[in-house]
């Protein structure tokens, strides 16, 4: 325990732990994204470590090798941002388990059509690059929204402002899990494609009461 208050010393709910802590032991797994660390995503862990363990590995992978490894692993719930999102997504809706995605491209043709407006040496022209290596089938097979039916639990985080994924991509996302009749709830933010400082204690409260209403059903 001491090493939990030590890792959410930043939060406004210290006072309440014990209020979390009696909910049952759950591990979570929490991705980054590309070119990012699991350092800078201690915003998404630590909220989570209140609830069990948290492994946040080092996961500079593509999306369909980061899956692969993901789903060889045991997991209650996975969360991850930008890219991280993505791949939790799909692992999320294979496994049937509870996700939490922050800044996630959902559709990832959607994206490359985005991308493709933004001058070459842009973050994002840089991204598009990238993404066009692939053929569109695969960024279809590598879409959540391809498996929004099999999405049960969500918890979609998105920025307003955000230039690198237009916050439609959780907006149509959220709608079509809804639609299957699965649950799917989508907060949009003042930020951009990452939450600045100042948003880190809101979403660590939206993550741990979203964790909450999860183990009280």
């Amino acid at each position: 325990m001491d090493n939990v208050l030590k890792n959410l010393s930043s939060l406004a709910i210290l006072d309440n732990i014990s209020e979390f802590s009696r909910f049952p032991f759950m591990k979570s797994i929490v991705l980054h994204g590309k070119g990012s660390s699991p350092h800078k995503v201690e915003w998404l862990s630590n909220p989570l470590r209140i609830f069990g363990q948290v492994d946040t590995p080092d996961f500079d992978y593509d999306v369909e090798e980061g899956l692969r490894i993901v789903l060889s692993k045991e997991f209650d719930l996975i969360a991850g941002h930008s890219r991280g999102g993505t791949v939790a997504l799909l692992a999320g809706a294979k496994k049937g388990l509870p996700v939490i995605a922050v800044s996630a491209p959902t559709d990832r043709l959607l994206q490359l059509e985005h991308l493709s407006k933004f001058p070459t040496e842009s973050e994002q022209g840089k991204l598009y690059k990238y993404l066009s290596t692939f053929p569109n089938e695969r960024l279809i097979e590598t879409s959540p929204i391809t498996y929004a039916k099999d999405l049960r639990n969500v918890l979609l985080i998105h920025g307003e402002k955000d230039e690198v994924v237009p916050k439609i991509h959780s907006e149509v996302l959220c709608e079509k899990v809804k639609e299957s009749g699965n649950r799917c709830d989508l907060v949009v933010l003042e930020m951009r494609h990452s939450p600045p400082k100042h948003l880190y204690n809101k979403i660590e409260r939206i993550v741990l009461e979203w964790v909450k209403r999860l183990n009280e059903r």
